[in-house]
């Protein structure tokens, strides 16, 4: 036994001696999920009008089942063969195959469980001993990686085995305390409080939706023994919002591909968002919501999660729809049109919540503790009435074309999102797992020198702002071998107008001179980049467009279906667009036209944006910017929309400024404005009497 593998089971058993959690479980099965006599036989009536023959991929789980609503002993007996024979040596990779079947394989020890002998639970007990330390004691997916889809399949199957082989194996309490009490309580708590607040699954809609699905049974099944996991965290109550403001609100197409319903915004690894993403082509959001809708079902958290499933017909489980439960998606018109996740740093903004919207998703932060990450803080996307006015490249190791049109980048590079680059890269390096959270004082060795940090937000009826600063997020620690020494100071700023359906981008940008220091002209320094001056420093903003865009002046448009994207710029005052095709032979779905939009010149220099879309044969908007030596001030207007003017202060660091839309003129906020989310809905602090609860 390794030395590692030894010390991470004498934590287990420390664990295993002071137990927090003492679950009152039944000494007869079904256990998981039917322990609940009513949810066994709200099932078993469900399957008198909606019967199913158990197929797919998921047959043996579905003969299980079948078999327990029926008493059918040659279901049970079929899917105990299966059980009895399963090794995991037969089945290539440990990691994959206990997380991909493990859920089946451990409902077939429960729910068929009459149909083994004591010498076969004996021989299954000693073995799934041996799993689940094997798991434990592994050096990936455990204490530090608490967003990992492999990290939630390990929690999903300790809870479980113990809780069905409590009573005939001595060591059941060890594996639930160790779900429970050390990964639930203990690690994932820690996670939380540092990436997890708001809700948002920070692998992305492919793998971090796992957060939500893999817990479903054994944390209900633990809730009918007196541990209910769901009321010890906000995560969850947090999630159902931030996969519904995560959602489009409307069907939604993809130029080339998908077309016809409700798709997640897409970051990190997806590689199924071409065929529809995970709303479309899998049953993890479909199980969570269906579950949280029919949890508390008076609530507004409940009716919230059932409203999402009716706007999207999101796909799942027949377990789970045999909760029932129907949704009103006006219930939508009770929360308020923004909707912030302060762990990921998630903000979306809407114009309203039906299919005529527009929405504005801005990821702010870089999120931590995960696998499948990609290089996209300050990244945003954009979308209005069923087409993306801009996106991100989504995919999974899918090769674009490189910056300047020059070699490839991996859909995880910076030029694959909408994000502020220096020298064709955003944020730092993490050297080992990250990012984490470093406290001050500690040390940072080659770590970025800071998380991005979100200085100002603000949450108003008819417009959103926030402010994030860059600046350490886009470094490593000084003369180390994996800083990229061009950026002093970056600032990105966000002000969504509602009424005029415009989104404005404030870039601050300061130029370093580091590189020109002789570490990174010696045999340290294992990136390659230029050695220039400050005011020789390439910044360049990112967008992306479906289809080819044109430019007329300093503006820059493309039809996507029944809408026109469009970006004027402002600053600098006579941009040259460059437009990059990014597709690669074997790739060119993934690809997108991408703007690449350079300021060199000058150490200190701003981009100032404004993104709108219109109907076809819709008035354009008008964009027009008044230096004020120390401000200037953006004049927006529109024949039917209305009129908004922006005034922005200079430097480089966000301060002061002020918006008026029509006749109303609004500070913008110094602060972060707090959210939280109740049992009822998402609150927004200090928004005054008639928004206190959220409403618009």
């Amino acid at each position: 036994m390794t030395g590692l593998r030894l010390l991470a089971l004498l934590a287990l058993f420390a664990a295993s001696t002071t137990s927090a959690v003492n679950l009152q479980i039944p000494s007869g099965h079904p256990r998981l999920w039917f322990g609940n006599a009513a949810r066994l036989a709200q099932a078993q009536a469900y399957f008198g009008t909606t019967p199913f023959t158990p197929a797919g991929g998921d047959i043996q789980f579905e003969r299980a089942l079948r078999g327990l609503l029926t008493a059918n002993n040659a279901d049970c007996d079929a899917a105990a063969a299966h059980l009895n024979a399963w090794l995991v040596e037969n089945q290539g990779s440990f990691r994959d195959a206990l997380r991909q079947q493990g859920e089946e394989l451990l409902v077939i020890y429960d729910w068929c469980h009459q149909r083994f002998t004591p010498t076969q639970i004996s021989t299954l007990v000693t073995r799934w001993n041996s799993y689940m330390d094997t798991e434990i004691a592994d050096d990936f997916a455990n204490h530090g990686a608490e967003a990992n889809n492999y990290w939630w399949g390990r929690t999903r199957n300790t809870l479980m085995w113990g809780i069905t082989s409590f009573g005939e194996n001595a060591r059941a309490q060890e594996y639930i305390n160790h779900a429970l009490d050390t990964r639930f309580s203990s690690w994932f708590a820690s996670w939380y409080q540092d990436f997890g607040r708001g809700g948002v699954f920070p692998e992305g809609a492919d793998y971090g939706v796992v957060s939500l699905s893999y817990p479903l049974i054994p944390f209900a099944s633990a809730a009918d023994y007196g541990y209910d996991a769901y009321a010890q965290t906000p995560y969850f109550r947090e999630a159902i919002y931030a996969m519904l403001y995560g959602t489009t609100p409307g069907p939604s197409t993809i130029s080339g591909s998908f077309s016809g319903g409700a798709l997640v915004f897409p970051f990190n690894d997806d590689e199924n968002f071409h065929n529809g993403g995970v709303i479309n082509t899998r049953e993890y959001l479909g199980d969570f919501a269906r579950y949280m809708g029919a949890r508390l079902p008076t609530g507004g958290n409940a009716r919230h999660a059932r409203a999402w499933l009716t706007q999207t017909s999101g796909g799942r489980r027949w377990l789970l729809d045999a909760l029932g439960g129907s949704g009103n998606v006006s219930d939508y018109n009770e929360l308020p049109l923004d909707y912030y996740a302060p762990g990921a740093g998630v903000l979306d903004s809407r114009s309203s919540h039906d299919g005529n919207a527009m929405q504005v998703h801005l990821q702010l932060n870089t999120p931590g503790h995960i696998e499948h990450r990609h290089y996209d803080g300050g990244s945003f996307q954009i979308w209005r009435k069923g087409r993306w006015l801009s996106r991100e490249s989504a995919g999974y190791s899918d090769q674009l074309r490189g910056f300047m049109n020059s070699g490839s980048v991996d859909t995880e590079h910076p030029l694959a999102h909408n994000t502020l680059l220096f020298e064709a890269w955003n944020t730092g390096r993490w050297v080992g797992s990250g990012p984490i959270v470093i406290p001050p004082g500690n040390p940072r060795f080659e770590n970025p020198r800071g998380l991005p940090n979100v200085t100002r937000l603000q949450h108003e009826p008819q417009f959103s702002f926030v402010a994030v600063d860059y600046s350490d997020a886009y470094r490593n620690m000084p003369d180390s071998r994996v800083d990229w020494p061009y950026a002093d100071k970056a600032w990105r700023e966000f002000v969504f107008i509602r009424p005029l359906q415009a989104l404005v981008i404030l870039d601050r940008m300061r130029g370093s001179a580091d590189s020109l220091l002789p570490w990174y002209n010696g045999g340290g320094w294992l990136l390659s980049g230029p050695h220039v001056s400050a005011d020789q420093v390439r910044r360049t903003f990112v967008m992306h467009f479906e289809t080819q865009p044109v430019a007329a002046g300093n503006r820059l448009s493309a039809s996507v279906g029944t809408q026109t994207a469009e970006l004027i710029t402002l600053l600098p005052a006579a941009p040259s667009f460059r437009i990059v095709n990014e597709d690669l032979p074997g790739d060119e779905q993934a690809g997108q036209f991408r703007l690449e939009l350079d300021s060199v010149g000058t150490s200190d220099s701003y981009f100032l944006n404004v993104i709108t879309g219109y109907d076809a044969g819709e008035a354009a908007l008008n964009a027009s910017l008044t230096d004020n030596g120390a401000s200037w001030t953006l004049t927006l207007s529109h024949p039917t929309r209305g009129n908004a003017s922006l005034t922005l202060l200079k430097g480089m660091a966000s301060s002061g400024g002020n918006l008026t839309i029509g006749a109303t003129s609004t500070p913008l906020r110094a602060d972060v404005q707090g959210i939280s989310v109740t049992s009822e809905r998402p609150v927004w602090a200090d928004a005054g009497a008639v928004f206190a609860n959220g409403f618009e």
